[in-house]
């Protein structure tokens, strides 16, 4: 496996800091709107490390199903076992994971303690080759809940940082200037994605994403991966 680098994400949980900062809110995003028929197939293996309740994550998986959707991406979800006890109880995580499956891991506080990422960020991504299977993306939960004391939707603002990082995994480490590649998301946004509102990905990035997992899916991987040594690989 090449070695693992990674592209921090810097979505603040210091939110008044963030809307004082002036950054663009999502009402000011010249992003893409137009729903697309999905053109590409991703699938995602979840470990749901956080123990997140199933609904949430349900409704999570949703709100980046339509964010993805957007850009012609079809996400497939399949839910994996956090411990080797529990592997039996998973039969549809058990398939061989090529270079089109991603591997989302969710992490609790005390996880993501071991990883000292800078700027306490909602999540990071693994950045590697298209020929690499089950690269990984994590999301930081305890960040989240944070956001969800303060009245936002948790929920909805995970599924954004779901689909941030993916975009992360296929298009590189940069970030843009409008839509849901900002590095920094103000409260402004947090409240309107928790009405229900999205963050969306711009023209460009739209029109890049797909074209990133169908080269993923046609490129042949480089090792072949399983459940049983994903599962042996410890949290960078």
């Amino acid at each position: 496996m090449l070695p693992q680098q990674r592209s921090v994400c810097l979505m603040s949980a210091l939110l008044v800091c963030s809307f004082l900062s002036g950054g663009p809110s999502l009402a000011q995003n010249s992003v893409n709107h137009t729903p697309q028929a999905p053109l590409a197939k991703l699938t995602l293996r979840v470990y749901n490390y956080a123990r997140t309740d199933p609904a949430s994550l349900t409704n999570s998986e949703k709100v980046a199903d339509a964010i993805l959707e957007k850009a012609g991406i079809e996400a497939v979800w399949v839910n994996c076992p956090v411990s080797h006890k529990e592997a039996h109880a998973y039969p549809s995580c058990d398939s061989e994971m090529g270079t089109a499956d991603l591997v989302l891991r969710i992490l609790p506080r005390h996880m993501a303690a071991k990883l000292h990422h800078p700027n306490e960020p909602l999540g990071f991504a693994q950045i590697c080759s298209e020929t690499e299977p089950a690269c990984e993306l994590n999301v930081l939960y305890h960040q989240i809940e944070e956001l969800g004391t303060h009245g936002y939707r948790a929920d909805r603002i995970m599924g954004h940082a779901i689909a941030h990082e993916i975009a992360h995994v296929l298009i590189g480490p940069a970030h843009s200037e409008e839509g849901i590649m900002r590095a920094q998301w103000t409260s402004t946004d947090f409240q309107r994605i928790s009405w229900g509102l999205t963050l969306d990905f711009t023209k460009d990035q739209s029109r890049r994403l797909p074209e990133a997992v169908l080269r993923r899916t046609r490129s042949p991987a480089q090792q072949v991966l399983t459940q049983e040594n994903l599962m042996a690989r410890p949290v960078h």
